[in-house]
């Protein structure tokens, strides 16, 4: 029976973990099904305040929200149809929810890179690699002052906008640029720039915050 319990215990290890598989795959479809149900017809012309107390009214029902959406966000597809939705709205609601309930200051958190001269030879995992790589992670504070004026389409064009701008300035900066002693400054100051634009009387952002600055340079053969 020894010789047979390692096959035993790696059966039931199998069967364990299909099970839990299963179980995530069923909560992320339950969650999905009831998460989209806010994504209703006009649902970007509704005011943030009206938008987000739908959501979630009771501490409770805002444990059960982000819970949901951690599931989506886990198992979505980027090809689904209604990523956006998820990564974009409800991130940004859910969020702004739970800063709200725990009282700190609400932060959108993205990141930019730029890649260039692709390695001849793919990485371990298959994938094209770089000579050349740069990652910038921020944060940028900003507050809702009118949330019952601010509609859910003016919120989300804000942020992903600066999120784009900056993506569009740093694409088009030289690498000698960026291996640049001033190359945090300039970004700062791109930012900054941004924030003062797109900020106006119902929504303001902040100073950004950056929070990764990784250059990867190989140089050149």
């Amino acid at each position: 029976m020894k010789k047979y319990l390692p096959v035993v215990l790696a059966a039931l290890f199998a069967v364990s973990m299909q099970t839990e598989c299963e179980g995530a795959e069923q909560n992320a479809s339950e969650a999905y099904t009831k998460l989209i149900a806010y994504k209703t017809e006009n649902y970007l012309q509704q005011s943030v305040a009206d938008f987000n107390a739908a959501l979630a009214s009771t501490p409770d029902e805002l444990t059960e929200l982000l819970a949901a959406q951690a599931d989506v966000i886990n198992a979505i597809d980027p090809e689904d149809e209604n990523y956006d939705f998820f990564r974009t709205t409800m991130q940004f609601s859910t969020n702004e929810l739970y800063c709200r309930e725990v009282g700190e200051a609400l932060g959108f958190y993205a990141g930019i890179k730029k890649m260039s001269r692709p390695c001849r030879e793919p990485g371990e995992d298959g994938e094209r690699t770089y000579d050349f790589a740069c990652f910038v992670d921020f944060q940028v504070p900003y507050v809702i002052v009118e949330p019952e004026l601010l509609t859910v389409a003016e919120r989300d064009d804000t942020l992903l906008s600066f999120q784009e701008e900056m993506q569009t300035y740093l694409d088009g900066l030289g690498e000698a640029e960026i291996t640049a002693g001033n190359f945090r400054t300039m970004l700062t100051d791109k930012a900054e720039e941004l924030t003062e634009r797109l900020s106006d009387e119902k929504m303001e952002l902040s100073s950004c915050e950056i929070s990764l600055l990784e250059i990867n340079d190989a140089g050149e053969d």
